[in-house]
């Protein structure tokens, strides 16, 4: 889960406010220390709010944990059903080189590798009807285990042969039909 950005505006303002606390403290004496004990204070000495301290400190730890799971690769396409005959598929991770492939089946016992660099963005265009299936993969330098994505499927299907001559029919009737009207209104003009 990636930290957000209101996620980072509550940790600043806990800071602001933590700070102040602890500036206008008795623990300010003593800079940022922690463990006064060994200094002969004992702990009634601090007030309770420098317990603020600790808090901020405990949730910036979860802030942290939270965004270990952000470096997680993830796939995504900009459609399910691609009928115009070309789609994006787009991903995420923190690594350098990324491996896209690509399979006939979810389980991809039989699968190509259709991209491999650095980019985090591939057009598929030129595919036939049918389902396709995407995952990136990622193998760390000299480690045999290797990290995958979620898989996406894409549906490809064109449209109808009929279809699109009926909108090439319909784009050269309006085609001449403008012609027609500005040779006319050519002709009358000149007269």
């Amino acid at each position: 889960m990636p930290v957000t950005g209101s996620q980072y505006e509550i940790v600043i303002l806990l800071w602001h406010t933590v700070r102040n606390f602890v500036l206008t403290s008795r623990i300010a004496r003593w800079g940022w220390l922690l463990f006064l004990p060994r200094f002969g204070c004992s702990r009634s000495h601090l007030p309770d709010r420098n317990y603020a301290l600790i808090i901020f400190f405990a949730i910036g730890l979860l802030f942290i944990s939270s965004n270990q799971n952000a470096q997680a690769l993830e796939l995504t396409s900009d459609s399910q059903l691609a009928t115009a005959g070309y789609y994006q598929l787009s991903w995420s991770g923190d690594t350098d080189i990324f491996q896209l492939q690509e399979s006939m089946a979810s389980d991809f016992n039989n699968y190509k590798v259709i991209y491999e660099g650095k980019d985090l963005a591939r057009v598929v265009s030129g595919k036939p009807d049918g389902d396709y299936y995407y995952r990136i993969k990622v193998t760390a330098n000299n480690s045999p285990q290797a990290q995958v994505s979620n898989v996406v499927k894409v549906t490809v299907s064109h449209h109808p042969l009929q279809t699109a001559i009926l909108f090439f029919l319909a784009g050269a009737i309006v085609f001449i039909a403008i012609l027609v009207l500005i040779l006319k209104g050519n002709k009358l003009a000149n007269n």
